[in-house]
């Protein structure tokens, strides 16, 4: 009976997400305008329903529906109980703790707080889309299938990477001053975001569709290589204790599926879905980037995240890193399927919205029948 009703609840969502804000997910028009860029970000009662709708489920979720959740709810519920923090931290951020303490004294039930977390989340993502507000629908369902469960087990870094998200738009106006401050605001909910600082000099990188495609290729044979990740551990294992931000995350390497074979070629599918999406994103770049030249430094910051994630592969400390790069997935996605109105390329895209949907499920599945959360 909970599975059924997870199955209801979280597909509901989905399609709330997809349908509500334009009422269709793939553009229909032979040729798509220009025009579709906006001059700014506008708010609308169907962007704050869905942010409503996100933070309900969010709040009302089972404690075993994110990794580290049961943590977070009971460092929270310990500071209902007694009115201070717990003699443990979950970080030394004091944005996330005092955003707890001063709800917890509130009385603030745990339920409306993680809510409240969820949708401030949302918040930044959808504000992250810029001038592009017309990709919301196919962004939401991308969103929603690729990172949705990483946000209700990761909520301080969550909130982190939808900051660094929404800054992306100082680099594209060139704007260094407002770009800092926001990596600076996403620092005090995890100070891991300190590391995007230098994306900023990324602004006048123009993307190179033959190189990265070459880099890309190049980066598949490392998938697996034991020998290098066992280099790769040794060094990260060398630079993280030499610098003190760094220390906290050494127990990533501790683990047993850093260099576990088994934990890598278990979602081998995956994998595959991954390397062909990433081409079909390639097919498609330098057409959509002539339409849409502002997308460039979210195709490039992509390109870069799947690279790295190739030869990384299961390094969980890179990959977490990673996540910040690659929280431009959804919009880069987005824009390709937005730009695919030749008839085959719309059998592709359909395809592989239909392979991404029944991931979600199988994740949904896994999570309720298992508490497996991928």
């Amino acid at each position: 009976m909970i599975l059924i009703a997870a199955f209801l609840t979280y597909n509901i969502l989905l399609l709330l997400m997809v349908f509500l804000p334009a009422g269709k997910i793939i553009n229909h028009k032979s040729i798509v305008s220009l025009k579709s860029e906006t001059d700014s970000f506008r708010w609308n009662k169907r962007l704050a329903f869905i942010i409503l709708a996100v933070a309900t489920v969010a709040g009302m979720r089972e404690s075993f529906v994110g990794t580290d959740y049961h943590s977070y709810l009971d460092f929270y519920n310990n500071i209902l109980d007694y009115g201070s923090f717990p003699n443990y931290s979950l970080g030394r951020e004091i944005g996330w703790n005092y955003l707890n303490l001063w709800f917890g004294k509130l009385g603030v039930p745990s339920g409306i707080f993680f809510g409240f977390v969820a949708g401030l989340t949302w918040y930044f993502f959808i504000k992250g889309s810029y001038k592009f507000q017309f990709l919301l629908p196919l962004m939401f369902f991308f969103f929603m299938v690729h990172y949705f469960f990483w946000t209700m087990s990761g909520l301080r870094q969550s909130i982190a990477i939808v900051i660094f998200f929404y800054s992306i738009k100082f680099i594209i106006e060139r704007n260094p001053i407002y770009y800092i401050s926001s990596i600076l605001i996403a620092s005090l909910f995890h100070l891991s975001v300190l590391i995007m600082l230098p994306i900023y000099l990324l602004s006048k990188i123009k993307f190179n569709r033959k190189l990265f495609f070459i880099l890309y290729v190049l980066s598949i044979f490392f998938i697996g290589n034991e020998w290098f990740l066992n280099q790769m551990s040794q060094l990260i294992v060398f630079i993280s204790s030499k610098v003190e931000v760094l220390s906290s995350y050494l127990f990533y390497l501790d683990s047993d599926s850093f260099t576990a074979q088994e934990k890598r070629t278990s979602s081998g599918l995956g994998i595959i879905l991954t390397i062909i999406t990433v081409f079909f994103i390639l097919y498609k770049s330098e057409e959509v980037l002539k339409k849409q030249p502002k997308l460039t430094i979210y195709f490039v910051l992509f390109f870069i995240a799947v690279i790295l994630n190739n030869i990384f592969l299961s390094v969980e400390v890179i990959g977490r890193a990673l996540t910040y790069l690659m929280i431009c997935f959804p919009i880069v996605m987005a824009s390709t399927v937005y730009y695919s109105t030749k008839k085959y390329e719309r059998m592709v895209v359909i395809l592989l919205i239909i392979a991404y949907f029944m991931i979600f499920n199988v994740q949904i599945y896994r999570i309720f029948s298992y508490g497996e959360n991928l």
